[in-house]
């Protein structure tokens, strides 16, 4: 009886973990989609006024454009630092003016890189920027672009 005791408990624990993964790659497309979409509406405010310039400076940080930041939004930190950064936490890197993700359940993704971290870059002004991949990340099965 025992032992079916922890086989079910180590069952329960790998699905809890693949739960939590798939929640996580889930988190992730939407924290992009919440940027994607903010730096389009950002845009179009900006045509409407008729004001003249730039929405987004190229230099700018995405995230502030956000009506709320995410919890997770670990500021800004160079590329080179991901390493200190809280897996689980977003990040945008001025320099190469891109934004970072260090994920807590990277097991899947796909490609493996060190440090572990999905980067994608923001470009595209002077019409609404975008937001695009630094690699073809797939995580968990799926791609996450």
């Amino acid at each position: 009886m025992v032992v079916l005791l922890l086989v079910a408990i180590g069952f329960m624990r790998q699905q809890s973990r693949a739960l939590q993964a798939q929640a996580e790659v889930a988190a992730v497309q939407s924290t992009l989609g919440s940027l994607r979409t903010a730096l389009v509406i950002a845009h179009l405010q900006k045509v409407v006024r008729s004001e003249q310039g730039v929405v987004v400076d190229m230099q700018q940080n995405p995230f502030k454009i956000l009506r709320a930041v995410p919890t997770n939004y670990a500021g800004e930190v160079a590329r080179s630092d991901i390493v200190g950064v809280v897996a689980g936490s977003w990040v945008f890197d001025k320099e190469c003016v891109c934004i970072g993700y260090v994920p807590m359940s990277p097991e899947s993704l796909q490609p493996k890189t060190e440090p572990t971290a999905l980067w994608y870059q923001v470009s595209g002004a002077p019409g609404p920027l975008q937001i695009t991949a630094q690699e073809s990340y797939v995580w968990q099965g799926q791609p996450v672009n």
